[in-house]
């Protein structure tokens, strides 16, 4: 009688048996563990999204081409340790969603870590652009 009473007030009184439900969050993917590749997009903005080789940390992020296709532009990442016949993912990506400075990637066996960083560059031809690098962070 008590469960058939908690089931009818649960449907008639909106809210309730519904509070334990978390809010779906379509930034990430969970992976399946030996997953060689993962896409993480920021909260903040859709400028903000990478795919990451979970066995060695390289990092692309989602650009547009100059025909205006999406494609994906690799990152460069200072001091990336060389690894050499990966077996098992190893690097991670972490955006707090607060501020897309809050963007990190760890090597998860050894600690170290990266900030996703905006700079700017001039080309050949003199034109200045925006460059995005992994930069060391002071542990």
């Amino acid at each position: 009688m008590r469960l058939v009473l908690v089931l009818v007030t649960g449907l008639l009184v909106p809210g309730i048996g519904h509070a334990d439900m978390q809010t779906v969050s379509n930034q990430r993917t969970t992976p399946p563990a030996n997953a060689r590749f993962e896409i993480m997009q920021s909260e903040l903005t859709t400028q903000e999204t990478f795919r990451l080789y979970r066995f060695t940390g390289q990092v692309a992020k989602l650009m547009k081409s100059t025909d205006a296709d999406d494609m994906w532009a690799d990152m460069h990442v200072i001091q990336l340790p060389k690894i050499s016949n990966a077996v098992r993912p190893r690097f991670q990506l972490f955006t707090s969603g607060l501020t897309v400075r809050d963007t990190f990637l760890i090597d998860t066996d050894t600690g170290k870590t990266w900030r996703v960083v905006t700079g700017k560059e001039r080309g050949a031809d003199g034109v200045e652009y925006e460059v995005h690098v992994w930069q060391p962070f002071a542990n």
